[in-house]
């Protein structure tokens, strides 16, 4: 278990520059809510890091394709940085608000969230392209 938090670390460590990872703490949660070792509890939490009238990407994703869309996910938060905040939350670091947010069984779940609710899914898109046009529609100024 330390070993895959080390691990989890570095990793988010070394993506940093390309998407925000939420990153759980050392210090275990007060509440049975969410995984002994997750910072934040709620999705609400989280989305309160990011204050910034944009829309938040939420990207749950698993460590088996950690690797495989770790580029796909870098480039669509290039190309959404005007319109949106990308967000990547691994599912194992916080396996109750993924599956309280139905993220937990398919990798990647992207949850988009604007002023606070979630407006659009996507189930196991990977393509930046395939992400970038389907979250953009639900970025533009009304």
């Amino acid at each position: 278990m330390m070993r895959s938090s080390l691990l989890s670390l570095l990793f988010a460590g070394i993506l940093s520059m390309a998407t925000a990872f939420v990153v759980p703490s050392t210090t275990p949660a007060r509440s049975s809510a969410t995984s002994l070792f997750a910072k934040y509890k709620t999705m609400d939490e989280i989305l309160a890091l990011f204050p910034e009238d944009k829309p938040v990407l939420i990207n749950f994703y698993d460590a088996n394709t950690e690797g495989a869309i770790k580029d796909d996910i870098f480039k669509a938060k290039q190309l959404l940085e005007d319109r949106a905040k990308l967000v990547s939350i691994k599912q194992q670091d916080y396996p109750d608000l993924a599956k309280l947010w139905d993220a937990a069984e398919k990798s990647p779940s992207m949850i988009l969230f604007k002023d606070g609710s979630p407006v659009t899914r996507l189930y196991e898109k990977t393509d930046y392209l395939d992400v970038v046009a389907h979250v953009g529609r639900f970025c533009r100024d009304e």
